[in-house]
């Protein structure tokens, strides 16, 4: 957690914007977003700026991602402090890529593996460090998808919500031995 003004800050927002798809640039769209560099900020077409925490352009690695916005998340948990990570978005916008991406376990090196798959990494790298600490480790995942109703016979239902939650509660004691 950081603070700003005195104030505890206990909730981040980051943005990641992926890349348009071969079927878009296909299509002939455009990126709407601009990107203001070196700040966390976006703008939406030409005059409506939006400023988060972070800010992720298409040319952004997966890596970058999870070290910049979740890793300090996950050392937090040690210290004591809950963590949740929740991707949010529109059907095809990157929630999949970005939480899981493309992951087997011979993929463990890969750069396009996304942040649940580097969390486990993390979490069991930072438990093998504490020899002294005894843990329990509960992980839950839940991936919803709420579609809005066609407005008329002739539409498609429209936008996914919400996709993915993953809880990690982690428990742990220091032996005082």
């Amino acid at each position: 957690m950081s603070t700003e003004e005195g104030r505890l800050i206990s909730v981040k927002v980051a943005l990641r914007c992926r890349p348009l798809i071969p079927k878009e640039l296909a299509e002939g769209c455009k990126r709407c977003l601009s990107f203001v560099p070196g700040e966390p900020q976006v703008i939406l077409g030409q005059d409506k700026p939006f400023t988060y925490d972070y800010v992720f352009d298409p040319s952004a690695e997966q890596e970058e991602v999870f070290n910049t916005s979740i890793a300090p998340l996950i050392r937090g948990i040690f210290s004591g402090y809950n963590a949740t990570v929740l991707a949010y978005g529109q059907t095809g916008s990157g929630k999949t890529y970005s939480m899981g991406g493309v992951y087997t376990a011979d993929q463990e090196n890969d750069p396009t593996v996304g942040a649940i798959p580097r969390v486990i990494m993390m979490l069991f790298h930072e438990i093998e460090q504490k020899v002294e600490w005894q843990f329990i480790l509960k992980v839950s995942y839940l991936e919803v998808s709420f579609y809005l109703e066609p407005k008329d016979a002739n539409s498609e239902p429209q936008i996914c919500l919400f996709r993915f939650f993953v809880s990690f509660f982690l428990k742990f004691k220091q032996d005082c031995n």
